[in-house]
Parts: C-alpha cells; sequence; structure tokens
C-alpha cells in the first residue's frame, strides 16, 4: 500500500492541492523557468526550463533553453525571480511580448496569448497525469540517468557560437566515424546550430573507444542486467544492454567499456592561431554484453547534445521523458466540485458543442458526476490495486515518481479490463473517458463521439463532443 500511495500522492497534490487555492483567476502561457547563474549562458536572466505541450508558448515556438531578455519591453537582467514571475503571470492583460535570444537567434519577439483559467481548474492535460494507471500505454514519465562528464569553459559565453564544422582527419574517414559524426551532426542542428565550412564557430571532435573491461568479474552474473534509455526516433524507452548510470558495481560487472565524447573548440574569437577547448561532453558506460557502437551513438548523441548550451560540469546527467495521449475535449473541472465546469478553452471540440463555463456535467457516457474528490480519490485507489493481475509482469517499469509496478495491460485480457470500467459504483471512473479511444477501456469498438448529458442554467441537456486525441512526448535534461 505504501507503493500506491506514490501514485495518489499526485492525483492528491493536483485535484485536493487546487482546492486549498483562493479564488480568482491565474493567468499562465506554458512555461517555467529558473534565473541563470551561469556564465556561459543567460546569466543574470530567466532561462526557460520547461514548454508545456500543446500551450500558447509551444504554439509560439518558444523553446527550452530560450534566454528571455525581455517581458513587455522591460529588460530582465538581474531582476530578481519574484519581480519575472509577476511580469510573466500578471492576470490583468490577456498577451504577452517575450525577447528571446537562443543558439539559433540573437534576438526575436514572440507574441503570446495567456491563458487565464479559474485558480481551482483541473484540465484534462493534468488529469490525463492523474488517472494514467487507466491507461499507462498512453501517459507515463519516466526517468533515468547517464554516466556522463560534462566540463564547460566557464570563460566563453556559447550565445556568440552558431556555426559549426568537424574536424579535417589528415587521413580518410573510417564508415563508423561517418556514421557518428552524421549522427552529431544530426543533434547539432536540432539544437540550432547551422554546419559551415566557411571559417565556423565551433571546431566538433568526436571521439569513442569500445574494448573489454580488464576488471571485470566473470562470477558476477550480469548477463540479463540493462537500463532503460530513450530513443528520439522511435520516441520510446528502450531496453539496452548497458547497466545502469546508479549501479555503484557497474566496473565490476560490465564486460565491455565504451565511451562516446563530443569536443568543441574555439578558433575564432579566443585565439586565431591555435584551437581552445570550450565544451567536452563524454559518456562511460559499462556493457553487460557486445553492442554496436553506432546504435549507441544514433541513440544517444541527441541526449549528449541535451547538456549544451545551458551546460554546468557534472559526472552524472539525468533526464525526464513525458509521454501523453489523452481524448481532448477542452474542459477544465473545479477542484473543489468535480461536476461543476470552471472554464471551456476557446475554440475546443466542448467549446463548438457549446459547453459552456458555470454549466454541470451529469454524465459523460454512462459514468455519473456525483462524486466527491475524496470519492474518487479512495476509488481510484482500489481500481490500481484490484487491477493488477491484469497487467503484463514482462512490460513492468518504475515511473519518475518511484512506483515499482506500473505495467501495460496484458493484451489476452482486454475485455476483462473494459468491464472494469463498467464498475462505476465501484471504481467511480468519471475521468477514463481520457483514454475511452483504446479497447481495454472502451470495449471493441471505442466511441468516436462522446454523449456529454449537461445541466445549463437549470435545463438538462445532451451534447455530442468529438474529441482530439492530443499525444505528446517531451524529453527533458534534469
Amino acid at each position: 500500500m505504501k507503493k500506491i500511495s506514490l501514485v495518489l500522492f499526485l492525483i492528491s497534490t493536483i485535484i485536493l492541492g487546487a482546492s486549498a487555492q483562493s479564488k480568482g483567476r491565474l493567468c499562465d502561457f506554458g512555461i517555467t523557468f529558473e534565473i541563470s547563474n551561469n556564465s556561459s549562458w543567460g546569466y543574470g536572466e530567466p532561462v526557460v526550463l520547461s514548454v508545456e505541450p500543446f500551450s500558447p508558448a509551444a504554439k509560439a515556438g518558444v523553446k527550452v533553453d530560450d534566454i528571455i531578455m525581455e517581458v513587455n519591453g522591460a529588460a530582465t537582467y538581474l531582476r530578481n525571480y519574484p519581480t519575472i514571475a509577476s511580469w510573466l503571470f500578471d492576470a490583468t492583460s490577456s498577451d504577452i511580448k517575450l525577447t528571446i535570444r537562443n543558439v539559433d537567434t540573437y534576438f526575436k519577439e514572440y507574441e503570446i496569448q495567456r491563458d487565464c483559467k479559474s485558480v481551482n481548474a483541473l484540465s484534462e492535460f493534468h488529469l490525463a497525469d492523474a488517472y494514467a494507471f487507466y491507461s499507462l500505454e498512453d501517459t507515463n514519465d519516466r526517468a533515468f540517468s547517464l554516466p556522463v562528464k560534462v566540463d564547460p569553459n566557464t570563460n566563453v559565453d556559447f550565445a556568440d557560437y552558431r556555426t559549426f564544422d568537424f574536424l579535417k582527419e589528415d587521413s580518410s574517414v573510417p564508415d563508423v566515424d561517418y556514421y557518428i559524426n552524421s549522427q552529431i551532426e544530426k543533434a547539432l542542428i536540432e539544437r540550432g546550430l547551422v554546419r559551415s565550412t566557411q571559417d565556423p564557430d565551433i571546431i566538433v571532435q568526436t571521439y569513442y573507444t569500445f574494448q573489454p573491461n580488464l576488471k571485470y568479474n566473470a562470477s558476477v552474473n550480469s548477463k540479463n542486467s540493462y537500463s532503460w534509455r530513450y530513443d528520439s526516433e522511435t520516441q520510446e524507452m528502450v531496453k539496452l544492454p548497458i547497466l545502469s548510470a546508479d549501479d555503484v558495481n557497474a566496473e565490476s560487472k560490465g564486460q565491455y567499456i565504451l565511451e562516446l565524447g563530443i569536443r568543441f573548440f574555439d578558433k575564432k574569437y579566443i585565439n586565431k592561431d591555435k584551437m581552445t577547448q570550450i565544451w567536452d561532453c563524454r559518456s562511460r558506460e559499462f556493457l553487460t554484453e557486445d553492442y554496436d557502437i553506432q546504435e549507441y551513438a544514433r541513440i544517444h548523441a541527441s541526449l549528449l547534445m541535451m547538456q549544451y548550451p545551458y551546460s554546468t560540469a557534472k559526472t552524472t546527467a539525468k533526464y525526464l521523458v513525458s509521454k501523453k495521449g489523452f481524448n481532448y475535449t477542452g474542459l477544465n473541472f473545479d477542484s473543489k466540485d468535480i461536476a461543476s465546469i470552471t472554464d471551456v478553452d476557446a475554440g475546443s471540440p466542448a467549446a463548438l458543442a457549446g459547453i459552456r463555463p458555470g454549466d454541470r456535467i451529469v454524465k459523460i457516457g454512462k459514468i455519473k458526476f456525483d462524486y466527491s474528490s475524496d470519492d474518487l480519490e479512495k476509488a481510484y485507489r482500489r481500481f490500481i490495486v484490484e487491477s493488477m493481475p491484469l497487467r503484463n509482469p514482462k512490460t513492468r517499469f518504475i515511473d519518475a515518481n518511484g512506483f515499482p509496478d506500473c505495467m501495460y495491460w496484458s493484451i489476452n485480457r482486454y475485455p476483462e479490463v473494459a468491464e472494469l470500467f463498467k464498475k462505476e459504483a465501484i471504481y467511480a471512473p468519471c475521468f477514463s473517458y481520457l483514454y475511452a479511444f483504446n479497447k481495454y477501456v472502451s470495449g471493441p469498438n471505442p466511441p468516436k463521439v462522446l454523449d456529454i448529458e449537461v445541466k445549463s442554467q437549470g435545463q438538462k441537456k445532451l451534447v455530442k463532443v468529438t474529441p482530439q486525441v492530443q499525444q505528446s512526448v517531451v524529453i527533458k535534461a534534469l
């Protein structure tokens, strides 16, 4: 039951935490930030840490690591966090203008519409997280670490560097080197840098080794050991024959050692007569079996480059992968009274169907909305516990909150899972509609239209809403 409490902490934070807020409106556009203390990137200015998918900021093009130079024309340099926050989240205006600097631009303005809602509003985006155990296949947070050593030159400002090229070798480049460089090039371009053979700002050198581990202890059985990493091409977590970065005994358990590194040199601004190293990032892995260095580079090049440009010296890098897929209608529910609609997103399926703020949800499908927050939490607790036998143990993983028994549904038991969602009196699955596009939630013929019974101005009416399935995968270097 202690394991279950880790999951329930999330739903309690979302539902009960919102209830503790005061009355009023909260305006947001989907970013988090911190004031940089990093001499190499945005010192004394706000740096964007995260951008929520589908948010106004995401739609405008704001990206992680953007440096916010101005808010509505006011300079942010050396302003404190409360001051910047008051400018960004001011509830008195509907839009905001940000002036941003990043790797690919010195100066760019973004006009962003604020998303203003009741402080008690629960959006479907966040409810999808709270009820992720209805469909871990669609929504989950995963974390992993890399044994990465990062060494930035703190005397340079990475904002000055825009273009790159690879260090020219005297001899012909082996195929494996060519492939690894192609993966590094792809990752650099994704970060906003531009390849240029004419006087580039950065000279890139890649290096790698793959060799037997002389400290390997053959008496230690590590054949079945593995770790999870994120594959950006498939947008999925994949299991690799690599010992965890958190394994203190990896040096004696790994049969092979693999290293992959990227160095940046300046030969343009600091000293034109010699190359000066400005950044180095190197992974050192212990493998439980032979593994293709090219495949390692394909998966890990982008992960290594996520350490640039907002870079600090470190020996371990942590990453968070947030996957989400849910039925979006645009409804926002009152955390104090779950049947009450506080806000309806403009232009959303629910808005187009005629649902308005202040309306009350009587039913979605056949599920009534007459439960308290406490009722919902207790029912969800019971659902998680009693549904465990219907999950596939071979898919078990630990989520980012530390819950160790996250598993997908067993495919051959989908009909039994769907029956659980019909047991309203036991499980109160009000928000199962978020995942109703799955057969294990709705049965063999998932509905494309939601029947929502609404009470509006004292009158009940049936509204048909065609939801949009919103899907996103976001990886963040912590």
